[in-house]
This record gives structure tokens, C-alpha cells and sequence, in this order.
């Protein structure tokens, strides 16, 4: 179905909705059912590229045999955005938490936690699930969804939430709509995470013909595919690419047992996307990740035990967070000023035709959302003002996501446990904050566990698709809007018909991620905190800290160390990650010093070969699993 020039075609929207139910389906059984597989625990979504990758394939083949119905690369890459966009509702760090979480306390409460009288009265009704058969059949599975009275204990809570979510997601893609001129063209912020589904939509013939694309493509095939045998028949050899070295083995005794838990893993993919990174960024990442152990050591060395948690590694992070999106707001501070005269209708102000929305309808649009963020936290319990700061600094760290992706494209970054509620816990001491405060943050447990698929950087990601394939914004919009509702309806339908089957349980992402939550809030309730001094000179001090490497960045062009790379070298993620960031560095570096740009263009399809060998394979095995209901191997995690 043709589209004027410059516009999305419904042809390529329907494709997408048609693909998110089984996606849906296909992420929540490998994630929460199996926890087999991982796909939005990265920056790249290994499912979403997958099918990306086939839809590609399939297409060469239409533009050969039939080439009237073949898809353009514009669709295809439609397609993509859209995919990520659902795939990021139903992922670890959203969905999969809030469908449990709304059960998870009326169900686990006992005389022994004393949940009913301590976490239960502060809880709205009207917000959580409170139909018994309901509650269990979620829990323990071996249920029927689809009869009315479950469907209507679901419902209340339900439309509260998916209205608290849209809100959430249009006041984020509004304050998209404020950088997207400034990031996507007049920094012209490389978007390093899209440039593989932009090879595989645009030069996916190019790439078949290239022998380093295979030679990296089946170097990383053979790997998994032989693990993933081995994984069903361990008598079947392995090559070890997840934990290949573990310091725990060697590092028994103080204070090298500080370091103990680090691994080296090996993954082919890491070293594929890392070769996209600006190489200062792969330096820093390292670098900063070996600095972080090193306090540890040193800590343990000096004998530092008065102060739980130093050298406060999470909040040093969180620090560096903030700081990356101040830092956002102060490089754009000539396009805001420029933004503010416009939506006050004065001369100089920004050229706003391109883009999605007017500037001031975004504003309204954001301020609105905003106002029902925060009476939604009132709702649940929540002060305004304490609302208000809360999402503030998630509106920053939201920011500082989508800028470190455009411009820089780790592979993953997720910042755990130390959401906006933990930063104002530590500044003012549980002991001070109000039951119904402790409630609504509690309720936001499950959008701010970690920080990894982000609709932040999803939705920016596809405003630059849009502009490099010269689509209006608008027409991307409306896509973008439209993946929200039919992805949500998906990972609903995904989630409660896998959980009433399969029930959440012992599932380390079902029962323990809802726990989690729960169990902050019971001990906030029953051991309240004075103020963490410590812990908040600890974030100010990450935050003084990113700026100041910030400023360095701007002042000297030889200035090696980024930001980014302190913000997130203490993560999860980054401790899987740093060895093949090394290396991946290593490779890049040796190339681009000694062969060029020529060389680094050449030796390209060798890197994007790694990451599809990866994902194709690994893909498989994620839908072995999830059709057959076993656990598969998993090649990342």
C-alpha cells in the first residue's frame, strides 16, 4: 500500500502489529517463564533485530521476484521502531514486574512478615488486584484467564495503570520532541545502536556478499549452536563464552576477595556493537569499570567498615545520571532558549515545521502528563511536592538515557536500585518520610528497578530514523503512538495468559523482582532510617565528578575520559560486559590506527557478522524454548 512521499505506509504499522502479540508472547516466555533468554536487557534487542533480519531477507526476495509488493527500507525500519517500542512495555524493567507486583503482597502476606497490618492497609484497592481466586491463579498458575470474573478483577486496576503508563510514556516523547533537533541535526549525534538495523534495511545485500560478514556470522553460529547442544547434552562439549574466568576462584583471600564476584565473559555480540562505539567511550568503559574495582580493593585493603555500603558505588552512579542530563540540558540550552521564545511567539524563536508537534502543544502536553504523574502519586498516597521531585529526577535520568544512546550507544546500561524514591530516602531518612509517600514510591517499583529498555531512548532512536530516511516526524508519531497501544495490549495478553498458565512462583523474574519491591517497603515501615549523609555526599560527589569530566570533554579535544563511561561503569550490565568492551576497543583501535577509515569501513561486515550469527542463533533457541516450554541455552545473561 503506497503512502505519499515523506510518510509512514499503514502497510508497514500493520506488519508491526501483527509481529507484537508473538513477540510479546515470545519475550515472556523466554524472560519471565523460563528466564532463558534477555533480549531487552540490552541496548539492541536480540528479538526485534532477529526478525528484522528475516523480514529483510524475505524482502530480498520480493524485490527480485515480485518487486511491486516489496517493502522499502523506510518500512522495514517502521517496522523496527515499532518493535522495539512494544518490545521495551513488555520487558524486565516494566510489564513483567507490574503485572506480579499487583498481586504479589495480598497473596505472600503472613503472621510472619505482617504484611496485613503493616503493607496492606497503606495499599488502594482500586490499584491492586484483591479477587482471591484471581490472586492465586496468577501466582501459582495451572489457570484459566478468560472467564469473567478474572477479567474483571484485573480491569480496575488495569485502566489505572495503563492510564498512569500513557501518561508516563507521551510526558517522556514530549520532552523527545524538545531535543530532537538539536541531537539529530545540528549535532548529528551518530545514534550508534540503529546503525545495524539501518545496514539490514538498507544494504542487506551488500553484506551477503561480503566474506568477512560470514566469517564473523558463522564463527558466532557454531558457537552457540554447539552450547546450546551442550546445554541439553552436557556430555556435548563446550566453548565458554558466559563466566569464561571467574576471580572467585583465585582471589580468596583480603582485599583481593573484594573483587571476588567479577567474571570475564566473552560475548561475540559485545565486541561486534562495540565496534560502532566512538572509541574514547569503549576506553572509558573499561578504564572506569577497572577503577571501580580497585576502590573496592583499596577499601578492603584500609579496612573501611563503619560506613555501610563505601564506597557507595550505585550512588555514585545515580550521581553521574543526573549529571549526564543536566549536561544534555545545558549543550541544548541555545535551541531551549530558542524553543521558549517560540512557544511565546517572539522573534529569533525555533523552527518547529519538522517537527512532531508544536512546541507549545508539547509543553501543554507535558505539563498535563506531568499533572497526572503527580496526582497519580497523590492517589496512591503520595505528598505533591515529594511527587513532584520524584519525577524530576526521573524525568533527568529519562534525559540522560536517551542522550548517552544518541550520542554514544553502549551495548547496556541499567543503574539498579537506585531510582529517584532511594536518592530522596537517603537526602531525608526513611524516619521522615510518610507511610503514603513509602506506598506510591513502592508502586513505582516496577519502572524503576533498573533502567534498560527505555522508551526514552526507543522513541528518540526512531525520530532519527525518521530523519535520516526523510520521513515527517509526525508520520513517525503516529507510528510511535500507535506501537504504544497495540504493544501494551499485546504484553497484557502476553503476560497474564503465560503467568495464569505457568504462575509467577519461584520464577527468579516473576516472584523475586515483585519481592523485591514488597520487602524494601516492609523495611522501610519496620526499620525507619535517619538520613544517609554518606550515601548523598556519595551521589553528589558522582554527580560533581561526571560534570567535571563533562566540562574536560568540551575544553580539550584530547581529553580521553567520558562521562558516560563513570555513569555506568559500577552497573550490572557493565560487569558482564567490560572484557569484551576491552576487546572490542582493542580491535577497533589496532584497525583504525594502523588501516584507517578505509579499513574500519572494510572490516565493518565482520562485526555486524557477529552480532547476527549471535542473535540469529540465539533467537532460535529462544523460540525452541518458548514453544516447547523448556529451559534453552541462553547466550546472554
Amino acid at each position: 500500500m503506497a503512502a505519499p512521499a515523506g510518510l509512514i505506509t499503514l502497510r508497514s504499522m500493520a506488519i508491526a502489529c501483527a509481529l507484537m502479540p508473538l513477540l510479546a508472547m515470545w519475550v515472556v516466555q523466554a524472560e519471565l517463564i523460563w528466564y532463558t533468554g534477555h533480549s531487552t536487557a540490552i541496548s539492541l534487542f536480540f528479538h526485534v533485530t532477529f526478525v528484522v533480519f528475516l523480514l529483510s531477507l524475505a524482502n530480498l526476495v520480493l524485490k527480485r521476484y515480485v518487486p511491486r509488493v516489496a517493502l522499502t527500507p523506510t518500512e522495514i525500519l517502521t517496522v523496527y521502531v515499532m518493535l522495539s517500542i512494544a518490545g521495551a512495555l513488555c520487558s524486565h524493567d516494566l510489564l513483567q514486574i507490574m503485572i506480579p507486583m499487583l498481586t504479589y503482597p495480598t497473596y505472600n502476606a503472613n503472621p510472619q512478615n505482617r504484611w496485613d497490618t503493616l503493607i496492606l492497609p497503606l495499599l488502594p484497592s482500586w490499584a491492586m488486584v484483591t479477587d482471591k481466586e484471581a490472586i492465586r491463579g496468577l501466582a501459582v498458575g495451572n489457570a484459566w484467564l478468560y472467564r469473567a470474573g478474572i477479567l474483571a478483577a484485573w480491569a480496575r486496576p488495569l485502566a489505572f495503570w495503563t492510564l498512569f503508563l500513557l501518561a508516563l510514556m507521551t510526558a517522556l516523547y514530549c520532552i523527545n520532541v524538545f531535543f530532537r533537533q538539536p541531537w539529530t541535526e545540528q549535532e548529528r549525534l551518530s545514534f550508534p545502536i540503529i546503525q545495524i538495523p539501518l545496514m539490514l534495511a538498507s544494504d542487506l545485500g551488500a553484506l551477503l556478499r561480503s566474506r568477512l560478514f560470514w566469517i564473523g556470522f558463522v564463527i558466532t553460529a557454531a558457537i552457540d549452536t554447539l552450547n546450546g547442544y551442550h546445554y541439553l547434552y552436557p556430555n556435548i562439549p563446550e566453548i565458554k563464552i558466559v563466566k569464561a574466568f571467574e576471580f572467585r576462584e583465585y582471589f580468596l583471600e583480603r582485599p583481593w576477595n573484594a573483587i571476588a564476584s567479577t567474571d570475564i565473559n566473552l560475548y561475540p555480540f559485545v565486541i561486534g556493537l562495540v565496534y560502532f562505539l566512538p572509541t574514547d567511550l569503549a576506553f572509558s568503559c573499561w578504564f572506569f569499570f577497572v577503577l571501580f574495582k580497585l576502590q573496592l580493593v583499596l577499601t578492603s585493603a584500609l579496612g573501611i567498615h563503619e560506613l555501610p555500603g563505601f564506597p557507595f558505588p550505585s550512588e555514585q552512579a545515580a550521581g553521574g545520571y543526573l549529571a549526564l542530563g543536566l549536561l544534555a540540558l545545558w549543550l541544548a540550552r541555545r535551541h531551549l532558549r530558542a524553543v521558549w521564545r517560540r512557544i511565546l511567539r517572539r522573534p529569533g524563536g525555533a523552527d518547529e515545521s519538522a517537527e512532531p508537534m508544536s512546541y507549545r502543544t508539547a509543553l501543554g502536553v507535558l505539563l498535563l502528563s506531568t499533572t497526572v504523574l503527580v496526582g497519580g502519586g497523590c492517589a496512591l498516597g503520595g505528598s505533591p511536592g515529594t511527587m513532584a521531585v520524584f519525577f524530576v529526577l526521573f524525568f533527568l535520568y529519562s534525559l540522560a538515557i536517551a542522550r548517552m544512546r544518541a550520542e554514544l550507544g553502549p551495548p547496556a546500561h541499567d543503574l539498579h536500585f537506585i531510582g529517584p524514591e532511594t536518592l530522596i530516602n537517603n537526602a531525608v531518612g526513611t524516619e521522615n518520610v510518610s507511610g503514603g509517600n513509602l506506598c506510591a514510591f513502592s508502586m513505582f517499583f516496577w519502572f524503576n528497578r533498573a533502567y534498560r529498555a527505555h522508551f526514552s531512548a526507543h522513541s528518540m532512536e526512531g525520530m532519527k530514523i525518521a530523519q535520516q530516511r526523510r520521513v515527517t516526524a509526525r508520520s513517525m508519531m503516529v507510528a510511535t503512538g500507535t506501537a504504544l497501544v497495540v504493544g501494551l495490549g499485546s504484553a497484557y495478553w502476553a503476560l497474564l495468559h503465560a503467568l495464569y498458565v505457568h504462575g509467577y512462583s519461584g520464577r527468579p523474574a516473576g516472584q523475586a523482582f515483585a519481592q523485591q519491591g514488597w520487602d524494601r517497603m516492609a523495611a522501610w515501615l519496620s526499620f525507619p532510617q535517619e538520613p544517609r549523609v554518606a550515601a548523598t555526599v556519595a551521589t553528589a560527589a558522582g554527580a560533581l565528578f561526571t560534570l567535571g569530566l563533562g566540562l574536560m570533554r568540551m575544553r580539550f579535544t584530547w581529553w580521553l575520559w567520558h562521562p558516560v563511561g563513570y555513569a555506568t561503569s559500577t552497573s550490572w550490565s557493565m560487569g558482564k560486559l567490560w572484557a569484551c568492551i576491552f576487546i572490542g576497543w582493542v580491535a577497533k583501535a589496532l584497525i583504525t590506527r594502523y588501516g584507517g577509515a578505509v579499513a574500519y569501513r572494510k572490516a565493518m561486515p565482520f562485526f555486524v557478522g557477529l552480532v547476527l550469527g549471535e542473535f540469529t542463533v540465539g533467537s532460535i533457541w529462544g523460540i525452541w524454548g518458548a514453544v516447547t516450554s523448556t529451559p534453552v541455552y541462553h547466550f546472554w545473561g
